[in-house]
């Protein structure tokens, strides 16, 4: 079991120099930056390409119902992301994903153009996020074989700033080359007839390639990773003791029943998994907005879309950093009610009769609670959960919060959608914006309260690990 122990791990808690003189954290950071920033100019491309000619309000299902998409995946194939990230090398398994994903991306632009139905779009997304929800248990359980314990937190803090950077810094270049390429397209494929082949505007399909050039490079700085000869060993132990383990379905109930048995890391799964319900929940009223009271006439939505979901990526990188620095020490019973509580009424102020732009302060400042939360309870599963085990555990909480968040998603978009029995119900979308935000802070505050009671006054991240004999 999980036992609070006395540490000195806090001590020894690494500076920014010290963990960037670890060779292969520097590869896989910088690989896992590179296709982060592809991933977000591939959203927001695949947000232009649904939103082609239709009005402002149903551009906005549609950019949700992307997200949802992409989503579905987690839900379905994380049941045997688990025992698959146990049973194969991870390095070798999250070369052949990127693999696998350059080449569905780079066809992008020769299979699919703004005329398709919508349908065709969000099976290629689906499709993506098969190979993306193998690859996310995989990264995460990977860190470990190339990180000390006593790195994990600001490991953690430095990658998931990382990726909340990129989701800053991608949807708005995302945003910003998509506009601009679409003024050019008409003069390129004039001038370079070649281009006819591709059945996209031009910015659809530059943002196409560079989303799979991305993956490319990700798969390349992972083979360059070099795992020490202690630690190759204790990975051929463990694979050795997985493959006497049994079939999938055995393996999954192990990890049912790991969770079930130890309390702090089910807690930290369940925290996480529903911040994402909460997150799901609010990136539908989000997209909403951003549609309905930012974007002007025939305006490109795709770019104050980067800037809304950039500032919230802004919000989180910092989130992150912070409780790098701050959240070793401070009991989790305290740390995680306050974030939640700050999220529901950061969240309620979109209620209120507020400038339009307001919105991005309010995205930034729920980016600091999010970013606190993911940063804490990840780490905290990492300590607390055993290598042989990881695996499944991390798949299973990808499942657990995937599956809350694409709940969240589908609720969110079918009421404040512009169709259903809840538009004609209560007809006015501002009075339908007003009751989700209240919601969404309800929700928040509720689990501010379980998380107080959850975890002891004692548990900190410092005083964790895992028992040997788990």
């Amino acid at each position: 079991m999980v036992h609070p122990v006395m540490s000195n791990e806090f001590s020894s808690q690494p500076t920014l120099r010290d963990l960037f003189r670890n060779g292969n954290f520097v590869k896989f950071w910088t690989g896992q930056l590179i296709s982060y920033l592809g991933d977000r100019i591939d959203q927001m491309a695949m947000i232009a390409v649904v939103s082609a000619g239709v009005s402002r309000s149903v551009g906005a299902d549609h950019a949700n119902m992307i997200t949802f998409w992409g989503t579905l995946p987690y839900v379905l194939v994380s049941l045997f992301a688990g025992p698959i990230v146990d049973r194969f090398d991870r390095r070798k398994l999250m070369i052949v994903l990127d693999i696998f994903r350059a080449l569905v991306v780079i066809t992008l632009p020769f299979a699919i153009s703004p005329e398709h139905d919508a349908r065709v779009i969000y099976a290629l997304v689906f499709l993506i996020g098969c190979a993306t929800a193998i690859f996310a248990p995989a990264k995460s359980a990977f860190l470990p074989e190339i990180v000390p314990s006593h790195h994990l937190l600001r490991a953690n803090s430095i990658t998931s700033t990382m990726g909340t950077l990129t989701t800053l810094f991608g949807t708005i270049i995302g945003g910003a080359l998509v506009s601009i390429l679409a003024r050019l397209n008409a003069i390129a494929h004039e001038t370079m007839p070649v281009l006819n082949v591709v059945r996209l505007p031009l910015g659809l399909a530059v943002a196409f390639a560079i989303d799979a050039a991305t993956y490319v490079v990700s798969a390349l700085l992972l083979w360059l990773v070099v795992v020490e000869s202690g630690q190759r060993s204790h990975v051929a132990e463990r694979l050795q003791e997985v493959e006497k383990e049994g079939g999938f379905f055995l393996r999954l109930r192990d990890g049912f029943a790991f969770l079930l048995k130890h309390r702090i890391p089910a807690l930290a799964a369940f925290t996480v998994s529903w911040f994402f319900f909460l997150g799901g929940a609010y990136f539908t009223l989000t997209t909403k907005l951003v549609y309905l009271r930012l974007v002007e006439g025939t305006e490109q939505p795709t770019l104050k879309l980067g800037y809304a979901y950039g500032i919230l990526g802004l919000g989180l990188a910092l989130g992150g950093i912070i409780a790098g620095r701050i959240a070793n020490t401070i009991p989790l019973r305290y740390f995680i009610p306050l974030c939640f509580i700050s999220a529901g009424l950061f969240i309620q102020c979109n209620a209120l009769p507020l400038p339009p732009k307001f919105l991005y302060l309010v995205n930034f400042a729920i980016g600091l609670t999010a970013g606190g939360v993911v940063v804490t309870m990840e780490t905290v599963m990492q300590k607390a959960v055993p290598d042989a085990m990881r695996g499944r555990v991390f798949a299973l909480n990808n499942l657990l919060l995937n599956t809350l968040l694409l709940g969240s998603l589908l609720a969110g978009a079918h009421f404040l959608g512009e169709n259903g029995t809840i538009a004609a119900r209560f007809g006015n979308i501002d009075v339908r914006i007003a009751i989700w935000a209240r919601i969404i802070c309800v929700l928040s505050l509720i689990a501010a309260g379980v998380a107080f009671v959850g975890f002891q006054s004692n548990v900190t991240i410092a005083r964790l690990r895992a028992d040997e004999h788990n």
